[in-house]
């Protein structure tokens, strides 16, 4: 194998095809209310790096921080992954700390559900999400 055997793939969650957005990241088994879904590593990127991503295929990828040291993180595992959704069903903390993107329920996700989070933060924020076109890029 090409990869290190010391890395954790979340064993209760898979990457499929979404009726939401392309592929999402879906629920094998039941996952209660608090419980840390992933924890999934990043990379920090500079504003710089962050502009370089709009002529890439990871543009859509990413997330925003509100953070102005660090404003855009890069993350692997499935957290690229979990689709939008103003009900979501998870919420994400990062750790600074541990270079790391935290995935957790927000309420009880039974197997099966696609569990998606809410780009704007906040599970139950009804802001509007601007996803640019294809053109935009």
């Amino acid at each position: 194998m090409w990869f290190s055997k010391n890395i954790d793939q979340p064993q209760h969650i898979e990457v499929r095809e979404s009726q939401l957005h392309g592929r999402g990241v879906f629920a094998k088994s039941k996952i209660k209310k608090g419980e840390l879904i992933e924890q999934a590593p990043v990379i920090f990127l500079s504003n710089d790096e962050k502009e370089t991503l709009r002529f890439t295929k990871l543009y859509h990828y990413y997330f925003l921080l509100d953070r102005p040291e660090k404003q855009t993180a890069f993350s692997f595992g499935y957290a690229s992954f979990y689709n939008h959704s103003p009900q979501a069903n998870a919420y994400y903390t990062f750790s600074g700390r541990k270079n790391a993107l935290n995935i957790y329920a927000y309420r009880t996700i039974e197997a099966g559900s696609e569990i998606t989070i809410n780009y704007n933060g906040r599970p139950d924020d009804k802001s509007e999400v601007y996803f640019p076109s294809q053109d935009e890029r």
